[in-house]
């Protein structure tokens, strides 16, 4: 039979928290220098499953993709709170992951994106770990396949697949769910996804010497009138909706027509519509660039964030925006692309929110503030509390 927590339990977990600077450098520095690109975060992942359990969480699982869960059950399921961290970063594997602190600075590839997010977590799951039955059920996700062309990937299924978890005989009821995912930098509030379509273009031609075969089809060439095509485009600045490639490669010569070119292609919006519309004149002009120019060309997607939205009259963000402001913080609503894009596109409240400051995001000159990390982990559990006793 589990202890009841004591009244004020989250006072004392503020309390604990002023003293966890060094613990939580500690741990961010253990989990930053474990490699975790994209589609291949299983080493991160085990050492922070074994975290999970090092610091009492009930339940934890890791699923069929690589995200891992930690349960706590709570008294009222008519609500269970869900937050998502991801832990996977745009960083290849051979990355140099080394950790330099200097003053208030703490430096590595990922440190803040999104590895300091993670912990921040961890520590506050220590807390539910503590004060067991929480008031409604909290599952913390140690998410993969937020980055690039991870496409959501950890938080796509397990919004796919809520109704099939069990956590000890616990079944997630669909109509339960909120939200609160952490990624980003503090004052900022991400109620808003930012839809993408990504696209891998292949062209193909003849190919030849550059002399003797001089006239055949060049995929370069197709793909390149493509690109010239595609540049001019023009899109609605509301709803903001961009494009870019982002990659191109091909051919294997100076002195050679090639054969086989590629590109990724990145297109954005926060509305459904003009999205569509913007792939569909893509489209369009890949088509006539390959009959232009003699070539074929095949359209692989591999990238397909949907788009979404809550209201900032929404309880869930009426309830943190006001938290913020009794900490003198004027929160920013904006769009971006985050976790949150897919429980948003289902329906579900859902914001994504960040709770230390930092520089140089997805560069390896990537810092953060070590000085805002006490503070942000601070203001996440109170976030817990409201959404707990005020949502």
């Amino acid at each position: 039979m589990m202890e009841a927590r004591p009244k004020d339990w989250i006072q004392e977990g503020l309390k604990e928290l002023d003293g966890c600077q060094e613990e939580l450098v500690d741990l961010i520095t253990r989990v930053v220098q474990v490699p975790a690109p994209s589609n291949d975060e299983a080493d991160r992942g085990k050492l922070i499953a074994s975290l999970m359990r090092e610091f009492g969480f009930p339940v934890v699982q890791t699923d069929a993709v690589g995200n891992v869960l930690g349960f706590f059950p709570g008294e009222d399921a008519s609500k269970v709170i869900v937050s998502m961290a991801h832990m996977d970063t745009v960083f290849p594997r051979d990355t140099d992951l080394s950790v330099k602190r200097d003053g208030n600075i703490l430096a590595a590839p990922g440190v803040s994106d999104n590895t300091a997010s993670v912990c921040q977590m961890l520590l506050v799951g220590r807390i539910f770990a503590r004060n067991v039955p929480l008031p409604h059920p909290v599952i913390l996700i140690a998410n993969v396949g937020e980055e690039g062309l991870g496409d959501l990937r950890g938080a796509r299924y397990f919004c796919d697949h809520v109704e099939e978890y069990d956590f000890d005989g616990f079944k997630i009821d669909p109509v339960s769910l909120v939200f609160l995912n952490i990624d980003g930098g503090m004052g900022h509030i991400v109620n808003e996804g930012i839809g993408s379509r990504r696209l891998r273009v292949t062209y193909r031609g003849e190919g030849g010497h550059s002399w003797g075969a001089f006239g055949k089809s060049s995929a370069i060439h197709g793909m390149g009138t493509a690109i010239a095509k595609i540049a001019k485009i023009k899109v609605p600045e509301k709803p903001k909706t961009t494009y870019t490639v982002g990659v191109v490669q091909g051919g294997h010569s100076v002195n050679s027509i090639a054969q086989s070119a590629w590109m990724l292609l990145d297109m954005r919006s926060v509305a459904g519509g003009p999205l569509k519309a913007l792939e569909k004149e893509v489209r369009e002009i890949l088509q006539w660039a390959a009959e232009d120019t003699g070539t074929t060309y095949e359209v692989e997607v591999v990238g397909d964030r949907p788009t979404g939205s809550i209201s900032p009259d929404s309880p869930l963000v009426k309830t943190i925006v006001e938290l913020g402001k009794e900490h003198g913080i004027e929160y920013h609503l904006a769009p971006s692309s985050t976790d949150s894009n897919i429980p948003l596109a289902k329906g579900w409240p859902a914001i994504t929110m960040g709770f230390k400051r930092s520089e140089n995001g997805h560069r390896t000159s990537e810092y953060l503030y070590i000085d805002s990390l006490v503070p942000g982990i601070k203001l996440l559990l109170e976030c817990y509390g409201r959404l707990f006793y005020a949502l």
